[in-house]
């Protein structure tokens, strides 16, 4: 099944893909429902606010290697894609178990979501990005979520 091509310009775009998949039903093409996908976005845009998780030393250094040859020409390709490459690992506290209770998990991405947008203190520097200011942050969030949100296709379409 063909992915589809998923372009939002704002988290308001964002809120309201993300509601029309959670009323309107959708296919599931990756490996993550709904609920999954709502509760790892959720995870990530608390990071910027609340702090990073610390990872192991060796994940560390590597991740500091690829953040100083790498790390904004990856960013400014996430922003102007907003894709990254499928099958990537992730954190593993960032993997969800598929939930029976969608709605909470559409609650609680909404609420980050609204958190992102009101956010204006310090914003703590991603580890593979480096230093982010306020709107390279949301467009960082942005092309996350379209990424993951690009696997749910909804059924209206």
């Amino acid at each position: 099944m063909e992915l589809r091509r998923l372009q939002l310009k704002s988290l308001e775009a964002v809120s309201q893909e993300i509601d029309r998949l959670h009323r309107g039903g959708y296919q599931q093409v990756g490996k993550w429902n709904l609920s999954q996908t709502c509760e790892h976005l959720a995870d990530w845009m608390s990071y910027p606010i609340e702090g990073y998780p610390k990872m192991p030393l060796p994940i560390q250094w590597v991740i500091g290697l690829v953040r100083l040859f790498r790390g904004r020409a990856m960013l400014e390709q996430l922003i102007a894609n907003q894709s990254m490459p499928l099958g990537k690992p992730t954190m593993p506290q960032t993997v969800h178990e598929p939930s029976g209770d969608e709605q909470a998990s559409v609650n609680r991405i909404q609420e980050w979501i609204r958190r992102v947008e009101d956010h204006r203190g310090e914003i703590h520097p991603s580890p593979l990005f480096g230093p982010l200011d306020r709107q390279k942050m949301i467009d960082m969030q942005i092309a996350h979520c379209c990424h993951h949100l690009r696997l749910l296709l909804p059924r209206s379409e």
